[in-house]
């Protein structure tokens, strides 16, 4: 069971998963051996599946940003598995998350893309022309605020 200690540490790591054990006692008031100890602990349990790092996006040169919103098409013979196909799209080069929804759209892919060609290939060519696919609705991000 996780608690407020852990979720102090997991705030940190969150921030930075780069931060040091004293870095994380520093900002959480908790012992350095507590800390390492928690960590560990974390990680054998599958808590902390793993540790990544957070990229500029517009300095690797993918300044647009869109969700694209699928519906599946429904009732056409054999059914569609919908976890599968957000797993086929979200290994696209430009998806970077691909969730499946209850409600009226099926799933929405976060999608980063270098130029508006290179969405409009994305959505037109390879999307809409991806079995299983009914219709796309692509929202254009304006701004993004991360939280802290």
């Amino acid at each position: 069971m996780i608690d407020e200690k852990d979720m102090e540490i997991l705030r940190v790591l969150r921030k930075n998963s780069k931060s040091s054990v004293n870095a994380i006692a520093k900002a959480t008031g908790i012992p350095p051996a507590t800390v390492h100890h928690r960590v560990r602990k974390l990680d054998s349990e599958g808590v902390i599946r793993r540790y990544t790092v957070e990229l500029d996006d517009s300095k690797m040169g993918f300044s647009l940003g869109a969700y694209v919103f699928v519906s599946v098409q429904q009732g056409q013979g054999e059914k569609l598995d919908q976890r599968l196909m957000a797993q086929k799209f979200a290994k696209y080069e430009f998806v970077e998350e691909a969730s499946v929804l209850a409600g009226d759209v099926d799933m929405v892919l976060r999608v980063k893309a270098r130029s508006m060609e290179d969405l409009n290939h994305f959505v037109l060519d390879y999307l809409r022309n991806s079995p299983g696919v009914e219709k796309t609705r692509t929202m254009l991000i304006m701004y993004d605020v991360k939280s802290e």
